[in-house]
């Protein structure tokens, strides 16, 4: 649970994405679709996809007619990735903590609670410098979180779910400013049980406000869904910001 790493060896599993096989591409269109109609964004707008995963998000983007570049810590997610590259979409394995060499983008969406992940302050500081540095001077940036304080009140202790004769068996717990999920999985095709964890910040509005300022960014609106109602501090799932550069 220590590791600082965990995010690399558990979204370069399998078994990750058989956990999270709903969140495909026909999930995240709808949701792209009224995002980038909400935004306003320029017809052929670049737009960087960080932390793409295997690019749901950006073959939408890019089947809407923007030119997308989709980044990940993951190198077997990007290699998925590529065999859907084209003109006008693209994807390379980088690490958001490190400056990007090829900017500026018109807007960056970091989605799916894809932040958060690490140690300390000064790395996810560094995640959001890549991303502001990253945006021209009028461009947005677009953070999709969860909202913990629904979280922590609708928080499942543990569950077990079964996937394809796998089973998963699931903890959850709030400790040390963070949410610990700690998934054990045991496949009949192993002779032993593997662990995995996910780690991930309990930031609010008010973390966002402090460490966006910091990065010469406001955010312009807080929204609670992914039909983008207005955002609700107790009761909303999700935490969605658009953010403007200062």
């Amino acid at each position: 649970m220590n590791d600082p790493s965990w995010f690399e060896s558990w979204f370069n599993s399998p078994y990750y994405h058989l956990l999270y096989r709903d969140r495909d591409e026909s999930e995240a269109r709808p949701f792209i679709e009224r995002l980038t109609k909400h935004l306003q964004l320029p017809k052929k707008a670049r737009i960087l996809d960080l932390a793409c995963g295997k690019g749901r998000h950006s073959i939408s983007l890019a089947d809407l007619g923007f030119e997308v570049h989709g980044i990940d810590i993951a190198p077997e997610n990007i290699a998925h990735a590529n065999q859907l590259s084209r003109p006008g979409l693209t994807f390379s394995v980088h690490d958001m903590r490190k400056p990007l060499p090829d900017q500026p983008f018109d807007a960056v969406l970091n989605l799916f609670t894809s932040f958060g992940y690490f140690e300390s302050e000064q790395e996810h500081q560094s995640a959001l410098h890549t991303m502001s540095s990253a945006l021209k001077a009028d461009g947005k940036l677009v953070i999709d979180y969860l909202n913990i304080n629904a979280v922590i009140k609708q928080l499942v202790p543990s569950q077990t779910r079964t996937i394809d004769g796998i089973q998963f068996q699931i903890s959850r717990k709030i400790a040390n400013g963070y949410l610990i999920k700690e998934i054990t999985i045991e496949d009949p095709a192993r002779s032993k049980k593997l662990i995995f964890s996910e780690k991930v910040a309990t930031f609010g509005l008010a973390d966002f406000n402090h460490l966006l300022q910091q990065e010469g960014l406001v955010i312009r609106e807080a929204l609670g869904d992914y039909a983008l109602t207005p955002f609700d501090s107790e009761n909303s799932p999700r935490l969605i910001l658009i953010c403007e550069k200062n």
